[in-house]
């Protein structure tokens, strides 16, 4: 019980010494260290060093069209002022007051790469915080649309590296370096993405150089990698289905008369995914997805197709079968034939064919008392058409030749493209480097 009388006047004491938080005494440091001696519009030091570090608070958006990337968070910049220094202790202990941006020194800073107009970060209304050793926080949050180059090469496996790049506006690097505070930016309280996810992020200095004069500038680069699932569904599975149709149309009969409609179907199918790709693409020459490349080669291919087809249909509805050219018989005896693996080597035979009603001579007699007699009929006798052996092929035969010839040539050139794509698409998967400004 003593002990504790003791302890309690020793604890008052302490509370005294610390001090406590009195507007009195706050109001006298205002009046101190902001009084009619200090001059917002000079500069703390010969040389003065800014820190700056960015915390990322979400990505709005990334719009592939207009090549920009939206986001928002807010920059944490501090600097040294030594005309704002107090005693704490003898003031209460009071370590911070909070001050508007029109009452103190400031550096002008914009975001040089905005596509929204460039105009000095900060707000009236904002505080800034300063310590009683003269440090100076500043918290100026916004929502950043900068200009970001997209390349979407490999899309939709791609990687995209945007940048928001921080620079002085008035005060060039004799007066004034920009320094980062950290070499990555601040992503603690970063949210997710639902179509891009956070890779990688990196600080970088940097000199802007206009009219001979230097200015400092931080760059803080963001390298974001494409979530491809909805594209994989929506686009990559259609466009190499709809592209292996094409070759189906040389296996149609050419009896069925859907042969033309068909790959026209097919064509205007693959004509709407090339419209739906390049809604979503940069109208941009620079690079092009090789997505977009190989949906425009599918789609030659089944314009090659459509006149392969109509060509084809003409020599199999000749009215002439034994009229076929010289150089589609060579053709047939030395390619089409081994393709499907038949020989010209065919037996000396005779056909006969018999001619129709419609080529009868008929005789009707019809008697005075308009009775019909029995109508006489004299058929026309057998011809003997006997087939060349040495090409005992009709143009029905060449042309059904023909179809099976393409098909296995379409198949392949569709199978190698279709693999070298998968084979691309599969190895770019690597995410690009950081590099200096301008590389």
């Amino acid at each position: 019980m003593k002990s504790m009388i003791l302890i309690l006047p020793l604890c008052l004491s302490l509370q005294d010494s610390l001090g406590e938080f009195t507007t009195k005494s706050a109001t006298e440091i205002h009046s101190k260290v902001l009084g009619s001696s200090y001059n917002k519009y000079v500069r703390p030091h010969a040389i003065t060093n800014i820190s700056i570090e960015l915390v990322l608070f979400s990505l709005d958006e990334l719009d592939v069209k207009r090549q920009t990337m939206s986001s928002s968070g807010w920059l944490t910049v501090t600097w040294d002022d030594p005309r704002l220094t107090w005693d704490a202790s003898a003031n209460d202990d009071i370590e911070y007051i909070y001050t508007k941006q029109n009452k103190i020194w400031r550096p002008e800073l914009i975001v040089d790469n905005s596509v929204e107009g460039i105009t000095p970060i900060g707000h009236d209304e904002l505080f800034f915080k300063v310590k009683h050793t003269g440090e100076v926080r500043w918290d100026p949050p916004g929502r950043h649309v900068t200009h970001c180059e997209f390349d979407v090469t490999y899309f939709p496996f791609d990687y995209q590296k945007c940048s928001i790049e921080i620079a002085s506006f008035a005060f060039t690097t004799e007066v004034l370096t920009l320094i980062k505070t950290r070499d990555t930016i601040n992503i603690e309280d970063y949210h997710d993405h639902g179509e891009w996810i956070l890779h990688s992020t990196q600080v970088e200095n940097h000199v802007l150089v206009e009219n001979g004069e230097e200015f400092s500038m931080l760059e803080f680069q963001v390298i974001f990698e494409r979530r491809p699932g909805y594209y994989i569904t929506n686009i990559v599975y259609p466009v190499i289905l709809v592209s292996l149709l094409t070759n189906l149309v040389f296996l149609l009969p050419a009896d069925s008369g859907e042969k033309i409609s068909y790959i026209l179907t097919v064509l205007l199918a693959q004509a709407v995914l090339l419209t739906l790709i390049g809604d979503s693409m940069p109208t941009t020459s620079k690079k092009a997805p090789l997505i977009e490349i190989y949906v425009s080669l599918v789609l030659v291919m089944a314009a090659l197709a459509i006149v392969i087809t109509i060509l084809n249909l003409r020599l199999h509805l000749r009215a002439d079968q034994t009229a076929v050219p010289k150089w589609l018989k060579t053709f047939t005896l030395r390619v089409l034939l081994r393709i499907s693996c038949r020989t010209s080597k065919v037996k000396d035979c005779v056909v006969s064919k018999e001619v129709s009603n419609e080529d009868t001579d008929e005789d009707d007699y019809v008697n005075v008392r308009g009775i019909a007699l029995n109508r006489m009929s004299t058929l026309r006798p057998k011809v003997p058409i006997r087939k060349n052996p040495q090409f005992p092929f009709d143009c029905k035969e060449v042309s059904a030749f023909l179809d099976l010839f393409f098909f296995h040539l379409f198949n392949i050139v569709i199978f190698i493209t279709t693999m070298v794509l998968v084979l691309i698409l599969s190895v770019s998967d690597v995410p690009p480097t950081h590099t200096a400004h301008g590389e």
